[in-house]
């Protein structure tokens, strides 16, 4: 009998999760500070009224309100930098991010320049933001990333095409504000792309060398909402995205543990260099990821079946994962996508640059592994 491995826990953001919960947003800003900028995406927030109902929450409670609602999917340094200017000019004392992954990452990336000075290129990993930030009010509006709850704050370099993260203790949002309501404008195609992100996050968790025994209860039922709600979620039922936004928040508590692995590293440059959205860049890895998975932790894949609720099909995870990817309308292969074959190799090049997220993988990824991975997703 192996003994426990040891590990520690600390979940700082206090998460409000509920129906109407983006109502007290007010109430949490104004007990921060009275100058409140609003940080957005550049669509979703106006189209359904959203930045009105914000300002109106705020203004409220005495806070004056700011906005910026430029950031895009797959953020850039440059928007960090306009964000910034906007934050200075208010003299800002507290963030509220109401959007997707890449709007509270963007938030996050802001608040540790903001309070701490320098560009946010001088924050990148391997560097660690343990300091205290300013505060920050989290909102999401996709069943995703669980960033509202994670140390995490991922971006794209510019200068090096590559995507790359701030992480460390400051990262965490001081309010994560989880309101289902606001899930009920999520178009199919996002449900689906971040419905399998917070699938990624779950699977790659539970399939850690980083894993623990808090990480795999958090992870395992990630997955098990995710194999029997997503479905349902993405086909617009308000109930079954109530429970992948909870699916979201603890898949992201799982990987502050763990980080990701192999469906993000090597997710990654096809987001960048294709712009596939992010949930279906890691989930299409995934598949040829999972035959590793199993060969090298058949014991942890036997209790994936067993706490997921679900038979293993002959094809194993492997074969699980593409089904639920297909029942969702995600693509399943490299080549439907329209990556040519003679591009395979720079692939493997391109992906074997992200080691921060390929060395938490239960086995080596060498040249030889990448290769076999895209082949196998081809």
């Amino acid at each position: 009998m192996c003994a426990l491995p040891s590990f520690s826990v600390a979940q700082p953001t206090r998460v409000v999760f509920g129906r109407g919960s983006l109502e007290k947003v007010g109430e949490l800003a104004s007990a921060a500070g009275s100058r409140a900028l609003v940080i957005t995406g550049r669509t979703f927030a106006r189209r359904y009224g959203y930045d009105d109902k914000i300002r109106r929450f705020l203004e409220q409670h005495g806070v004056k309100v700011g906005f910026f609602q430029e950031v895009e999917p797959n953020p850039t340094y440059s928007t960090v930098r306009r964000c910034l200017e906007v934050a200075r000019s208010m003299d800002v004392e507290v963030f509220v991010a109401f959007g997707g992954g890449s709007v509270i990452d963007v938030a996050k990336a802001v608040n540790v320049v903001y309070t701490l000075g320098g560009d946010v290129s001088d924050y990148v990993y391997p560097k660690a933001v343990n300091q205290k930030l300013k505060p920050l009010i989290a909102v999401p509006t996709t069943h995703g990333t669980g960033s509202e709850v994670t140390k995490y704050s991922v971006l794209v370099d510019e200068s090096t095409k590559m995507k790359v993260a701030i992480s460390g203790e400051g990262l965490y949002p001081d309010f994560a504000l989880l309101d289902p309501e606001v899930l009920r404008h999520l178009p199919r195609e996002q449900s689906a792309s971040t419905g399998l992100d917070a699938l990624s996050h779950a699977v790659e968790a539970y399939f850690s060398r980083r894993s623990n025994p808090y990480s795999d209860l958090m992870a395992l039922e990630a997955a098990r909402i995710s194999f029997m709600y997503l479905p349902c979620a993405v086909s617009g039922v308000l109930e079954c995205r109530e429970k992948m936004l909870f699916a979201s928040m603890i898949a992201g508590i799982a990987i502050n543990h763990t980080g990701t692995n192999v469906g993000h590293g090597l997710g990654y440059t096809l987001t960048v260099e294709y712009g596939l959205p992010h949930g279906f860049a890691n989930a299409v890895i995934l598949p040829g990821a999972a035959r590793f998975y199993e060969a090298y932790m058949p014991e942890k894949a036997e209790r994936f079946f067993e706490a997921v609720g679900i038979s293993r099909p002959p094809g194993g995870l492997e074969e699980a994962l593409r089904s639920l990817m297909a029942s969702v309308g995600a693509p399943l292969r490299l080549r439907d996508l329209g990556v040519p074959g003679e591009r395979l190799e720079e692939l493997v090049r391109d992906g074997l640059r992200y080691q921060r997220n390929l060395a938490n993988a239960p086995f080596e990824i060498t040249e030889e592994v990448a290769r076999e991975i895209y082949s196998l997703v081809y």
